[in-house]
């Protein structure tokens, strides 16, 4: 019977993909890889007058829209990275096609990977890869411009006041908190990016899931290392005037509100003490 001739399984070569596929695919690349640089570049230069005033000028672009000055922000850290997921999913689809047709070629030798090298073997971070550790130095050079380019924007905003000594310390430690949770905050820009198994944006840039929950969790201590110099640095602040009890429990309804920035910190560290290492 002729319905039973042709094998079910045929060794047959397929057709290679089709320009347009490879074409698009490069597009995509493209264009995933400008949003990314760019969003990169945008919150390396934040710390600085420089990212300060392209913020400044964007929130005024931005910020009549139907969400404000909170939409906004969002637009702003988080949009691109919404973008480059929507990307990634086209890009993955095209991907998948090509890999019906397509099997990945056996290397005869190992080939050199970031992710797998080990470059620190004992350490208090166990087994770190070349990957891991060029990560870990990107973000200390980061922090470290944060801490400076922030030091010098509150040495700059202390000349316009003209306070008592007493006062001038205090204010000084009030902006130095300001600006250890403005860190904290560029640091879970970083933090909300998805690690969960399957995420579209590992299997883009074929990160493993162990290593992405490697970083996400020195990620997050570094970011509540942050939220508590903070809070400290505020509330060394107002022991100092007297007014600790008073302003702790501030809730305004325009403006800063104090107490769920408290029970937001209160149940940070609970979260932190209880993922250390006993």
């Amino acid at each position: 019977m002729d319905e039973y001739e042709t094998p079910l399984l045929s060794h047959k070569e397929s057709s290679p993909p089709s320009s347009s596929s490879t074409v698009l695919k490069w597009i995509l690349k493209v264009v995933m890889s400008v949003i990314f640089v760019a969003w990169v570049v945008f919150l390396l230069m934040y710390p600085g007058k420089l990212g300060d005033g392209l913020l400044t000028k964007w929130r005024a672009a931005t910020s009549n829209t139907l969400f404000g000055i909170t939409g906004s922000m969002f637009l702003i850290f988080s949009g691109p990275i919404l973008i480059i997921a929507v990307l990634a999913s086209l890009y993955l689809i095209i991907s998948g096609e090509e890999k019906v047709f397509h099997k990945k070629k056996i290397l005869k030798f190992p080939r050199f990977r970031l992710w797998t090298f080990p470059v620190l073997v004992d350490g208090p971070f166990g087994v770190v890869s070349a990957a891991e550790f060029l990560g870990i130095i990107i973000f200390s050079v980061f922090f470290l411009w944060a801490i400076y380019a922030f030091t010098l924007r509150n040495l700059a905003l202390l000349s316009l006041f003209h306070v008592l000594p007493k006062d001038r310390s205090i204010l000084l430690l009030e902006v130095t908190g300001l600006r250890f949770g403005m860190i904290g905050l560029l640091c879970m820009v970083f933090l909300f990016l998805p690690v969960s198994r399957g995420s579209i944006l590992l299997r883009l840039i074929d990160v493993p899931f162990e290593h992405a929950t490697r970083y996400h969790v020195w990620l997050g201590h570094i970011t509540m290392a942050f939220f508590s110099l903070h809070g400290l640095c505020y509330v060394v602040g107002w022991t100092i005037q007297g007014r600790l009890l008073e302003l702790i429990f501030e809730w305004k309804a325009i403006g800063i509100a104090v107490l769920p920035g408290v029970i937001s910190l209160v149940a940070g560290l609970l979260m932190w003490v209880t993922s250390l290492n006993t």
